[in-house]
């Protein structure tokens, strides 16, 4: 395979522990949407499970401390874009992944919703204890163009 088409495949966004900077998160999103021809629909769910995952780092993970790093790694193959949030806040342990979201805002109650949200529109989310930090990853699936007539 082209280097070239590897390095395009990935690409890494770096982010410091400040609400404020999570600004940069979708005006990067759309950029890979363009350039990777990602669904609206997608790109929407994206930038919610980044905006969800990124803000909890920043205020439960970092408690709104500033300066601490954050990376975002997304990685295109076939049939999936994977985000790799990485950070090197505490440990923490994932609510129960099976919570289902409420029916009505009723039902609702503040906190303990962003995972049972990021699973919603997420394919796949994961997440893992690192030796200084954790690790989440959140898989979308592309589904394949039926509409051949623009292939070159």
């Amino acid at each position: 395979m082209d280097l070239e088409l590897v390095l395009a495949m990935q690409e890494r966004l770096e982010l410091c522990s400040d609400l404020a900077e999570l600004a940069r998160v979708a005006p990067w999103v759309e950029t890979l949407a363009t350039r990777y021809q990602i669904p609206a629909k997608t790109t929407f769910a994206i930038n919610l499970c980044l905006e969800e995952a990124l803000s909890n780092v920043v205020r439960h993970g970092y408690k709104n401390i500033p300066g601490h790093p954050i990376l975002v790694d997304f990685r295109s193959s076939p049939g999936e874009l994977v985000f790799i949030i990485e950070d090197h806040a505490p440990h923490f342990q994932p609510a129960d992944m099976g919570i289902p979201l409420p029916q009505s805002l009723e039902e609702m109650t503040p906190g303990g919703l962003g995972i049972p949200l990021m699973r919603r529109f997420a394919n796949r989310v994961e997440w893992e204890p690192l030796t200084s930090g954790n690790r989440i990853t959140l898989v979308f699936f592309l589904r394949p163009h039926s509409d051949s007539s623009n292939s070159q």
